[in-house]
This record gives structure tokens, sequence and C-alpha cells, in this order.
């Protein structure tokens, strides 16, 4: 049998695009913000208290402040402008998602790599019942691919499409 490797014409290849993404709950923005807020408001904290207690001269204070804000703003830029690009899709043979404003992320993962499905909920989604389907392929320590936000149907309706989709591929081994 010999090996063959044609080449193939990149106008040939199918356009993953024309998928019509589904978006996440909105009620997951509330969760990032309070994530975020509780991260910068403890980092305020350890600086004022850093700051105000130690001999350290004011322009330090005035620079750290900076940062952190400077930081902070930054974040609520990704937060607002990159919420509505999260978004995922299922096709034939594989579950799209992508995320970010300043770091877009477009990560395809095929039903055929996954080994591993996984619904979670932490405390925080839980106040606002919202899980994140995790799906684990060969190799990984953590999920390839999360998807945060989803309401507890979605979840469970995807993570059943990813299972019979897997086992319709360990079938046909």
């Amino acid at each position: 049998m010999d090996f063959k490797n044609l080449e193939l014409s990149i106008s040939d290849l199918p356009d993953f695009k024309t998928v019509d993404l589904q978006p996440i709950q909105k009620s997951y923005k509330k969760i990032i913000w309070i994530n975020h807020a509780l991260t910068f408001f403890v980092l305020y904290g350890i600086s004022f208290f850093v700051l105000n207690f130690e001999e350290i001269p004011n322009w330090i204070s005035i620079i750290a402040f900076s940062v952190i804000s400077l930081v902070f703003s930054i974040k609520a830029i990704e937060i607002e402008k990159g919420f509505p690009i999260r978004k995922f899709g299922v096709r034939q043979h594989d579950i799209i998602y992508q995320y970010g404003f300043f770091y877009f992320s477009e990560t395809v993962v095929p039903y055929n790599r996954i080994q591993h499905v996984e619904i979670k909920q932490g405390p925080l989604s839980r106040l606002f019942s919202l899980y994140s389907l995790s799906l684990y392929t060969a190799g990984a320590s953590s999920g390839d691919l999360i998807i945060n936000g989803l309401d507890k149907q979605t979840a469970q309706r995807l993570k059943s499409k990813v299972l019979d989709k897997t086992t319709l591929v360990d079938e046909a081994d």
C-alpha cells in the first residue's frame, strides 16, 4: 500500500464560519464581573495595607494603584466587548467554541478525540443556575474545551450529543 498525501486547494476546504453559533447565557457576564471585582478588591486591599503600613514612598503607591486600575480597566473592556463573542456551535463531527476580545480564541474539538465529558457547577454559578461543560481529549489534564455559562438543559443536551457521537465513533472502530 503506497502512502499518498495529496495537496488540497484552500478554496475547497469547508468553512466552519457558516455554523450558526449560539450565545451563552447573559447572566454569566455577572459571574465574570463578580469574579474580577473580587480579585481587584483583594489586590487593592493588599496594596493599601502594604503601602500604608510599610515605609514606602508615595510615588510607589501611586504607581501600584495606577497599574491595578489600568489592568482592571483593560479587563472591563475585555468583559464588555468580549462577552458577545462568547459563542458555541455544534456540527456533525465536532463542537466549536469562541471567546475573547483582545485575545480571540476559537477552538474546534472533533468528537472522535473526546474521551470524557463533564458538567460542572461552582458555588457562584449555582446562584445563577449556570453550568460548565468540559470536554477532555487524550493527554490533557484540564478540559481541552470548557464552555461556561450554559443553562442546565443546554449543558445536558450538549453532553448527550457529545456522548452519542463518541459512542458512534467507538462502535465504528
